[in-house]
């Protein structure tokens, strides 16, 4: 060992004696200290940059979660409300579609201003064989069960809750209250994010005529957006995602664009069907954005380091 060492010092002073060949090795090893440090320290910031974002990607989803749990106990107590009315249970006994409609239209224009149109009611008689039902519809009396979820319907994209009026252990109506699907805007907006519906394309023929033609342009190949409902800003935003980038999105994972970092979940409505993808993000550029204070906090730290190293080479020379 001692041997070892004391042909290390030799070498050493040899070096030292000739001092072209000691800067030089000097200077190598210094170069190649710097760059293998600074690629650690990249990777390094690199990986917490991206466990940053998988967190926010989660944080957005449970986020997402929390809003559609509200939505749905608010739907729930407004079905319960109206089932417990009796004059709602007599016309259902009878079928009176008349009673029934008038009643659908004092509550719709009561809450009209208050919900921005995007809350509506609708009540259906199981007795009426005249009336066609949708699917959902259909399961609710066949099962008896209250049935929660996203649905297009001919007059737009809602959350839909459907309540079965029972009586004498037979259903004989249901209380259809629906939210916009657009309602989660304002939330994100609060929150200075950004949430974006893309419809999916085989869902379009769905709408009425009036509820689609002009409205909806593509994004992507397959996917569709409202541009009555979101702003050019957003709707520019857009302009940057394509087909692989939404495929990112839909198998969990997250994508930074220029403008934007996003990710998004799939949206399947009652029967199970996939119907469209909700965006959520933030702005790169956004002050105090979460993106804003990964990427300071990244600069800083390459920074430091950096300054560090320099300090260093300095004191060896």
């Amino acid at each position: 060992m001692f041997g070892f060492i004391k042909t290390i010092q030799q070498f050493i002073n040899k070096l030292k004696s000739n001092k072209r060949l000691w800067f030089t090795t000097i200077f190598i090893i210094a170069t190649f200290g710097v760059v293998l440090s600074t690629y650690l320290l990249i990777f390094t910031t690199s990986k917490t940059s991206d466990k940053v974002y998988a967190s926010q990607t989660r944080a957005y989803e449970l986020h997402l979660k929390s809003l559609e749990s509200l939505i749905e106990t608010k739907l729930h107590q407004i079905a319960i409300a109206l089932a417990q009315n009796n004059n709602i249970i007599d016309s259902l006994l009878l079928s009176d579609k008349t009673t029934l409609e008038q009643i659908e239209n004092e509550f719709n224009s009561e809450i009209k201003e208050e919900e921005r149109n995007s809350l509506l009611i609708k009540i259906h008689s199981a007795l009426n064989q005249n009336e066609i039902l949708r699917n959902s519809l259909m399961s609710t009396i066949q099962t008896k069960n209250n049935i929660f979820g996203p649905e297009v319907i001919y007059n737009g994209i809602f959350y839909v809750f459907l309540l079965p009026v029972i009586k004498d252990e037979r259903v004989i109506g249901i209380i259809e209250v629906r939210q916009s699907i657009y309602a989660l805007m304002d939330s994100f907006k609060r929150l200075q994010q950004e949430q974006i519906f893309l419809l999916d394309s085989k869902m379009l023929p769905l709408l009425s005529i009036q509820n689609r033609e002009g409205i909806y342009f593509q994004v992507g190949k397959n996917y569709l957006v409202n541009s009555k409902i979101y702003n050019t800003t957003t709707l520019g935003y857009l302009d940057n995602i394509d087909l692989h980038s939404l495929q990112q999105i839909i198998s969990g994972e997250y994508i930074v664009t220029k403008d934007l970092y996003l990710n998004g979940v799939v949206v399947r409505d009652t029967n199970g069907v996939d119907i469209g993808l909700i965006l959520m993000g933030q702005s790169i550029n956004q002050d105090g954005s979460f993106v804003d204070m990964s990427k300071n906090m990244t600069n800083q730290v390459v920074m430091i380091a950096l300054g560090l190293i320099v300090s260093l080479l300095l004191f060896l020379f």
